[in-house]
């Protein structure tokens, strides 16, 4: 009995070495892949969790992932910042209309907002109870819309932070746009 398990172990274990080998080599191979033709970088800082977006003036890229929102100089595709805070993946991000602040709706059910210019965590908006899918400044920049799994959308005031108004009746809602 004892040689028969130590045999399947074995075995286990030198297919699974086998097989697991393989498997980083082709996923090395793919990594380390030239760019294309014309491409500027590779965004590869954690999962991509959720959207991208130019900031309005085509300066800046934000970057939805899994360890928060990354921001690049989107011509030479430095990394500027990363902006931390919630508690799981970043699932969408938005610009305000001027540029200066940047809103990150997540998997933690909040939304945050953000200065562009320093990184820093301005509020956290929170009533939402499921993911954020969908955020969108209006175009004037005074409200922002947050659209949930949870199947709302929600007005708030930039500026205080303050929910404004909450539409009801969606089995979710993905995306958002004013």
């Amino acid at each position: 009995m004892k040689k028969t398990i130590v045999s399947v172990f074995s075995t286990f274990f030198l297919i699974s070495t086998f097989y697991l080998s393989n498997t980083f080599a082709e996923f090395q191979q793919v990594t380390q892949l030239g760019l294309p033709e014309g491409a500027k970088a590779r965004l590869g800082k954690g999962n991509i969790s959720g959207k991208i977006t130019y900031s309005p003036d085509g300066t800046r890229l934000g970057v939805a992932s899994s360890t928060g929102v990354w921001l690049y100089d989107a011509e030479t595709g430095e990394v500027l910042n990363l902006l931390t805070g919630h508690a799981d993946a970043v699932e969408s991000v938005a610009f305000s209309p001027n540029g200066e602040t940047i809103a990150s709706g997540n998997e933690d059910s909040t939304v945050r907002l953000w200065s562009v210019e320093t990184g820093e965590h301005l509020r956290t908006l929170t009533g939402h109870t499921d993911w954020i899918l969908g955020i969108s400044f209006s175009p004037d920049g005074q409200t922002l819309a947050s659209g949930s799994n949870d199947g709302t959308i929600r007005l708030w005031s930039v500026e205080t932070g303050e929910p404004l108004k909450t539409l009801i009746g969606h089995v979710w809602v993905v995306s958002i746009s004013f």
